[in-house]
């Protein structure tokens, strides 16, 4: 289920929110971690009900590269 680059993200960012994406792919638990000191704080405590945009919004984060880098985790456990 490998995507091509410049196609859509499995998941929309304005719909899908954290806790949402965690319970469908472990996996990106990892990913929301990685970005925890960026944004000083537990993303997966503090933005669990946010969307994936919001959360980057809230938390002043790089949206594309969070979009991103969810998007290769959702690949590696769904290849």
């Amino acid at each position: 289920m490998n995507r091509l680059p410049g196609e859509p993200p499995p998941f929309d960012p304005d719909a899908v929110t954290v806790l949402d994406l965690v319970a469908a792919h472990p996996a990106t638990q990892d990913v929301f971690r990685s970005f925890d000191a960026m944004a000083g704080c537990c993303l997966l405590c503090q933005g669990l009900f946010e969307t994936i945009n919001g959360l980057a919004a809230r938390f002043g984060l790089d949206r594309d590269a969070l979009v991103h880098d969810l998007t290769m985790a959702i690949n590696k456990e769904n290849p």
